[in-house]
């Protein structure tokens, strides 16, 4: 009896560890993909603007890629944001790290087979941008963020 609970307690223990590796090896996309979209979403928000709606999708063939993915995942992470500053100021804010702003009627949604979506449309390039404050009517802009990855043990199917 003893003997037994013995081997019924390895058993476990192997199962638990077998488990935990396939766990951390299969969630490693998800990992690599959430801490890329936590760069865009800890960038500090500029005064005078609140975040409407935030989110990130991820897969292989998917996002338009910044290359066409290659057979890479690609990671898309977006903020639909509302400001009362001028298009100009939130232009100065973002503009530094290569994120893609869309100012609101710029951009149009993409969908791919299986509903995951990133946003496509004319990225402002800071020509043309209103200087006029938007305290009475705040505006919405969306800031995408998107690039391939790789991580450890990823294989290509593709």
């Amino acid at each position: 009896m003893l003997k037994r609970n013995k081997i019924l307690i390895i058993l476990l223990l192997i199962s638990i560890v077998i488990g935990s590796l396939l766990y951390y090896i299969f969630g490693q996309e998800y990992r690599y993909a959430k801490k890329y979209a936590n760069q865009l979403f800890d960038y500090p928000l500029p005064e005078k603007t609140e975040v409407i709606e935030k989110d990130f999708e991820y897969a292989v063939l998917y996002g338009g890629g910044p290359s066409g993915s290659g057979g890479y995942p690609t990671v898309a992470a977006y903020m639909k944001l509302s400001s009362e500053l001028s298009e100009e100021e939130i232009f100065k804010h973002y503009n530094n790290n290569e994120f893609e702003i869309y100012f609101e009627g710029d951009e149009t949604i993409e969908k791919n087979s299986e509903g995951k979506i990133w946003y496509e449309g004319k990225k402002s390039t800071g020509e043309n941008l209103s200087g006029k404050s938007n305290k009475e009517n705040p505006i919405q802009f969306i800031i995408q963020s998107r690039t391939e990855f790789s991580y450890p043990f990823f294989i290509d199917f593709y």
